[in-house]
C-alpha cells in the first residue's frame, strides 16, 4: 500500500469511493444501457475477432473487422427492407389518379383514391370511410414519428458513437477490466466469482440464441404463411414480422393484426382470419416454447428467468434491454445458485 494511503483511515476511503461511484453513475445514467449493451456486443465481437486474428496483423484490426462482420447482416436487412418500402411507395404514388382539383384536401385525395381502387369496388361507404380515417391517422402517425426521428438524429448519432466505441474498447481491453475486478476481490471469494463469471458467459451465449434465432424462425414461418395465403411482398412482410419480435409485449402481433384486419375490411375474411390465427400460433410457439428452449440449452438458468428478462428488460431499457435484462437476471440467478450450492456443500461437510 502506498505511504499516502497508510495515513488515511479506511473509514474515510470507503465513503469517498462510494461518493465517487454515485456521482459517476449519475453522469453515465443517460448512456449506461448503451455502454452495457456495448460490453455485451463486445463478447460476440471478441469471439469473431479471435477467429480472424491469425489472418490480421493487429488486434485492433481484427476487432474492427469483427464489428463490421457483426453489423453486415443488419445493414443488408436494412438495405433490402428500405428498398422494398421505396418500391411500394412508388407503386402507391403511381396508382393515385391525376384528376386534380387544386382545392382538393388530402383527405379528399385519399377518399378518391380508395374509391378508384378495383379491390374496393362494391364496398359500402361506411367501410370506405373507416379505411379512409385509418389511413389518415396512420399517415399522421408516420409524419409525427418522422419528425421525432429527425429531431432525435443528433442524440441517436451520439448513442451509436458511444455504442461503437464501447464495443471496440470492451472487446480489446475487456480482459483488463476483468483482471482489475479480480485484483479487488478478496482471495477467499475468487472461486465464487469465477463461477459467477462462468454463469455470465453461459447466459451471453444463450441470449443471442434466445433473441436472433427465434426471430429468424418466426420470420421464416411467417413468410411461409404469407405465401400460402397469397399475400404480396412476402419477403418484406416476413422480415417485418421477424423484426417485430423485438418489440416489447406486442411483438409480431402488430403485423399479424394489421394485415388480418385490412384483409377482412377488403372482404377477404378467410385470409384475414387465417393470418391472425396462424400468426398467433407461430408467435405463441416461438415466444413461450422455442425461445426459452434454445436459451436454456446454453445455460442452466430457468426459462422463466429468461422470459421475464427478455420482456421486461425491453420494456424498461428498450432494444438494449433485450440483452441486458436476461443478462442481469441470469447472473443474479447464477450467483444465488452458486451461493446455495456452497452453503449446501458446507452443511454436508459438517
Amino acid at each position: 500500500m502506498f505511504p499516502y494511503f497508510q495515513k488515511i483511515s479506511i473509514s474515510t476511503i470507503i465513503p469517498l469511493l462510494v461518493f465517487l461511484f454515485i456521482i459517476s453513475f449519475a453522469i453515465l445514467t443517460p448512456v449506461l444501457s448503451t455502454v452495457i449493451f456495448g460490453a455485451i456486443l463486445a463478447y460476440y465481437v471478441r469471439f469473431i475477432s479471435e477467429k480472424i486474428r491469425p489472418y490480421a496483423k493487429y488486434e485492433s484490426l481484427s476487432i474492427s473487422l469483427g464489428i463490421i462482420i457483426l453489423t453486415i447482416p443488419l445493414l443488408v436487412l436494412f438495405y433490402f427492407t428500405f428498398g422494398e418500402f421505396l418500391t411500394i411507395a412508388g407503386s402507391i404514388v403511381e396508382g393515385i389518379p391525376r384528376s386534380s382539383p387544386d382545392n382538393l384536401t388530402e383527405s379528399g385525395r385519399i377518399g378518391t383514391t380508395l374509391r378508384n381502387l378495383t379491390p374496393l369496388n362494391g364496398v359500402s361507404e361506411e367501410v370506405l370511410d373507416i379505411i379512409q380515417y385509418g389511413i389518415i391517422q396512420f399517415i399522421s402517425f408516420l409524419y409525427g414519428q418522422t419528425i421525432s426521428i429527425l429531431s432525435s438524429i443528433p442524440a441517436l448519432a451520439a448513442q451509436i458513437f458511444i455504442l461503437l466505441f464501447s464495443t471496440f474498447y470492451f472487446a480489446r481491453d475487456g480482459h483488463k477490466v476483468i483482471q482489475f475486478i479480480k485484483d479487488m476481490v478478496p482471495s477467499g471469494d475468487r472461486e465464487f466469482y469465477k463461477k459467477v463469471v462462468k454463469s455470465a458467459e453461459d447466459v451471453l451465449k444463450s441470449i443471442i440464441a434466445g433473441n436472433v434465432i427465434p426471430a429468424v424462425i418466426l420470420g421464416i414461418l411467417s413468410g411461409i404463411i404469407y405465401y400460402l395465403l397469397g399475400y404480396p411482398y412476402v419477403i418484406l412482410l416476413a422480415i417485418v414480422s421477424g423484426v417485430a419480435m423485438f418489440i416489447p409485449i406486442i411483438g409480431p402481433w402488430i403485423v399479424y393484426g394489421l394485415i388480418g384486419i385490412v384483409s377482412i375490411l377488403l372482404g377477404n375474411t378467410f385470409q384475414g382470419v387465417m393470418v391472425i390465427f396462424l400468426g398467433w400460433i407461430i408467435q405463441t410457439s416461438t415466444d413461450f416454447y422455442i425461445r426459452p428452449k434454445i436459451s436454456v440449452k446454453y445455460s442452466e438458468v430457468h426459462p422463466l428467468v429468461f422470459l421475464l428478462g427478455f420482456i421486461y428488460g425491453a420494456v424498461t431499457m428498450g432494444l438494449p434491454g433485450l440483452f441486458i435484462g436476461p443478462l442481469i437476471l441470469g447472473i443474479t440467478y447464477g450467483a444465488l445458485k452458486v451461493y446455495r450450492d456452497e452453503r449446501v456443500k458446507d452443511k454436508n461437510n459438517v
